[in-house]
């Protein structure tokens, strides 16, 4: 068994995914042993035997199609042998150093645990890869404007020290975790296509009292953009996502009066505050960077539509939504045939 697995799920990555490869290819440590696991979520593009040629060390795994991220790392995942499991970003850049202090944190930390570390964009600027989960007062961006207004910076009301810092979530970027908690924890939930899985898997290692660590002396380069960002289609498909994901995540980790009131606010938020960029992106559909609100302003309503037939707040690409819709159907027989029964058995 590895001491370490890395997992990078890669869609159409291209030259950021070779840059990743190479300065994992890099890594010669004595201090540890590794494993590098490339999952291609069917990028269709023949970079994967390009791939093999250049790095023959690292297994190379073919997923059904563009299943999402989350479906992605946990393919990967059962490939791997690490105790401990590293899922990376196709577009970061690491060091032997970073890796092990990190193996290092995972290592004395306890059960369910998720550690992340810093990260640095080309032009030397420091990102922010943390941050608080969801609440019904900083769901959208003017309300986050209207609480830093009120409370600071979110990094003023985030614990920390001067080694860590201790956030509600970490991006999936970058996390280590150790394997048995990863599995106890119920793997990624592959529901989410893209965006809030990381939320989603550091809220449940909250509730069974893990620790979210950020390590601050800890840096890895990471150039933003990548798969998600080709053309302005893309875009648009990716920008919605985040949208939908925010709905699941809702769905999934908060009570029903809270849950109603947060979906009602998205809805309201991305309808109406939306509808000014969007109808902009009709009339100037030329300029390619408005015409996108127009785009994101459709699939919204669509999916708001899809929403409210099927009565689940799943992205129509993730792996699961054709066995969830069939659920819902199957849950609305029942109910519509109990309801029959009963009126029968009454006299009506």
């Amino acid at each position: 068994m590895k001491d370490l697995s890395v997992i990078i799920v890669n869609y159409k990555a291209g030259e950021r995914l070779i840059k990743c490869l190479d300065s994992l290819q890099n890594i010669r440590d004595s201090r540890f042993s590794l494993e590098v696991i490339v999952v291609d979520n069917h990028s269709g593009d023949g970079s994967q035997y390009q791939l093999m040629q250049l790095f023959p060390q690292f297994t190379f795994i073919s997923n059904t199609g563009n299943n999402g991220f989350a479906n992605g790392c946990n393919l990967g995942a059962a490939k791997s042998t690490g105790s401990k499991l590293l899922f990376l970003n196709p577009d970061t850049i690491v060091n032997a150093n970073a890796l092990f202090d990190m193996l290092e944190e995972v290592r004395v930390r306890p059960e369910y645990s998720i550690v992340s570390c810093g990260q640095i964009r080309e032009d030397g600027s420091k990102d922010r890869p943390y941050g608080k989960f969801l609440t019904l007062f900083t769901l959208t961006g003017w309300q986050r404007t209207i609480h830093r207004l009120v409370f600071g910076k979110m990094e003023d009301v985030i614990d920390q020290t001067k080694h860590y810092i201790y956030p509600d979530w970490v991006s999936g970027s970058a996390i280590m975790i150790r394997r048995s908690s990863f599995y106890s924890l119920g793997q990624w939930d592959d529901d989410f296509w893209m965006y809030f899985e990381d939320v989603d898997l550091c809220h449940r290692a909250k509730l069974r009292n893990g620790e979210i660590v950020k390590l601050r002396h800890v840096v890895i380069g990471h150039t933003h953009g990548g798969s998600s960002r080709i053309n302005p289609r893309i875009t648009a498909l990716t920008k919605t996502e985040v949208q939908i994901s925010r709905h699941l995540y809702i769905s999934k980790h908060e009570n029903e009066w809270c849950a109603s009131c947060m979906h009602s606010l998205l809805i309201l938020d991305s309808m109406l505050l939306g509808l000014i960029p969007a109808l902009l992106g009709f009339l100037l559909f030329f300029i390619k960077s408005l015409n996108v609100y127009s785009h994101i302003y459709l699939r919204l309503v669509n999916y708001y539509l899809s929403v409210l037939k099927s009565g689940r707040w799943i992205s129509e690409r993730s792996v699961n939504y054709a066995v969830k819709r069939r659920d819902s159907v199957a849950d609305y027989g029942s109910s519509f045939q109990k309801q029959f029964q009963n009126q029968i058995q009454q006299g009506y």
